[in-house]
């Protein structure tokens, strides 16, 4: 069990980081919290824990000076920053240190179990890394390499060096979510040995490390951001083609990218701006490619220099016209509203994640305000939901189809409300479900199609119904089984793939749970 110090200066913040989340499960233990960063630092020379998860803004020391001394006096501590204040200010600051992780306040579970999940992987790497006998050859193994470069080691001998000539840049592919969503270890296996032989074309070390790809290119290769968008993109595309009978169609493999760094020393601060390029991918509506120079830190030193804070549209002007459009049942009118709002948003990207979901916030606190002044409640739309939906969507394009979907919901049951009996989404998960019956659908392909968060959809779902989603896709497909059993034209084993089930005996186990026969017997029955 590896360990945890938990640092904030409010403490029913501390008390619901250590009680709330299931830390067990990830492999960590919480051995105390502290207040402030000096008390934190006298705690970490006691404990020496394996991660210090701390606040930005604490009196008496800051989480990045926390941060700083941790790096000089306990290398081998890692420091995750957990703040409000999610801008690149911070980070900036934060990559000089080798800060391990940025989660936003308030922290989720989700983001959680991603953040310490990769941390235990990348621990548990680290130890069997330092059980080889490294002695016994004149060369260590380019993975060991990759990894002694990106936590900016220094050694005397090893993997020959003169691999890297010029100029290298840190390339970093998390692959967390696709391996928490399919959890196949053969598939770890194949992307392995594909990435290997793909870069070992070009010269450039790579590592497999926890549940990410990591790269270092260098040379003319690194030195062109043209160049490394080609590249990236053909690897890319052998991941797809590694995943393809797995890989969900929405599935995307992003890749955030380090800047130049000019001698060897700087892969660590390469490999830092790489995965905070990456964090960064929540305001890029589809790039698979996120380069850490072409962030907005410009726009973001202008605000804090001036010390203000970025302006969006006037809400009132947006509200009272989204307002008229919902009202007027203009549904066209509304997605163009919100098409011209979050493109603002967006031309604002200095502004914090935190920043942008506060403001959709307000916008629809303030919309159903004034709705209900008007004698109007959208029985579908719970607005708690609809609130707690805006923190869990982990994308700027995906919130904004999603508030879209949200309105113009509003504006049909105005319109009919005897039309929009019962939960919008569950509606439109079962229209699709009995039109695509024959497709693969699961729950989160399904979630990714209503622009929801799969947990979310899944609790809808069931509240609505009583049943989990998966068994009403089931019951949708036997119905259909049914009906074609009935006729002497098909043979079962063509029926099981024409209703969109996979497996023959999958199809026969769930046919005979829902009608208590077999798809045979079923058969017989009716052919006599």
């Amino acid at each position: 069990m590896y360990k945890v110090l938990i640092v904030d200066d409010e403490k029913y913040i501390r008390d619901r980081i250590t009680q709330f989340f299931p830390w067990e499960d990830v492999g960590f233990e919480v051995i105390g919290a502290a207040e402030n960063g000096k008390e934190a630092l006298e705690m970490v020379k006691v404990h020496k824990p394996h991660a210090v998860l701390t606040d930005v803004l604490m009196p008496e020391m800051t989480g990045i000076e926390l941060a700083k001394e941790i790096e000089s006096l306990y290398p081998e501590t890692r420091v995750i920053v957990l703040s409000a204040y999610d801008d690149f200010k911070y980070a900036q600051e934060a990559i000089q240190y080798g800060v391990k992780g940025y989660l936003l306040k308030p922290l989720s579970k989700n983001d959680f179990l991603d953040t310490f999940n990769k941390l235990k992987e990348e621990l548990n790497r680290e130890i069997e890394i330092s059980e080889i006998n490294i002695q016994k050859s004149e060369l260590i193994t380019e993975e060991l390499f990759v990894l002694e470069l990106i936590n900016g080691s220094k050694f005397e001998k090893g993997f020959n060096k003169e691999v890297l000539t010029g100029d290298c840049r840190v390339v970093i592919f998390p692959l967390d979510k696709f391996f928490r969503e399919h959890s196949i270890y053969s598939y770890r296996q194949i992307i392995s040995e594909q990435s290997a032989v793909f870069w070992k074309g070009f010269n450039s070390p790579f590592l497999f490390y926890g549940n990410s790809i990591i790269v270092i290119l260098n040379g003319e290769l690194a030195s062109s951001k043209k160049n490394v968008e080609l590249i990236l993109k053909k690897f890319i595309s052998l991941l797809s083609q590694c995943l393809k009978e797995v890989c969900d169609a929405k599935d995307t493999f992003v890749a955030g990218v380090g800047s130049v760094a000019m001698d060897i020393d700087q892969i660590k601060r390469s490999y830092n701006e790489a995965i905070y390029a990456y964090s960064y991918k929540y305001f890029y509506d589809h790039d698979s490619i996120v380069f850490y120079e072409e962030l907005p830190a410009n726009y973001i030193h202008e605000v804090y220099q001036k010390n203000q804070s970025p302006t969006l549209t006037p809400p009132n002007s947006i509200e009272t016209r989204l307002m008229e459009a919902i009202l007027l049942r203009e549904v066209k009118d509304i997605t163009l509203i919100m098409d011209e709002y979050f493109e603002d948003l967006k031309q604002k990207m200095g502004l914090k994640i935190a920043d942008v979901r506060g403001a959709c916030t307000e916008l629809v606190i303030v919309l159903m305000f004034h709705l209900k002044e008007k004698g109007y409640e959208p029985y579908s739309i719970e607005l708690q939901k609809v609130l707690e939906n805006i923190y869990m969507i982990e994308s700027f394009s995906e919130l904004k189809n999603w508030l879209k979907t949200i309105l113009e919901t509003i504006s049909l049951e105005i319109m009919d409300p005897n039309a929009y009996k019962g939960n919008h989404y569950v509606l439109k998960a079962k229209e699709y479900v009995n039109t695509h019956y024959k497709d693969k659908i699961t729950l989160l392909e399904m979630s990714h199609i209503l622009f929801l968060h799969p947990s979310y959809f899944s609790a809808i779902f069931k509240e609505e119904t009583g049943q989990n989603f998966i068994d009403y896709v089931n019951e949708v497909r036997v119905e259909k089984a049914a009906d074609l059993l009935r006729n002497d034209e098909y043979r079962i084993k063509d029926i099981t793939h024409i209703v969109g089930f996979q497996s023959d005996s999958y199809f026969n186990r769930v046919f005979k749970k829902i009608k208590k026969v077999s798809p045979l017997q079923y058969k017989k029955k009716f052919s006599r």
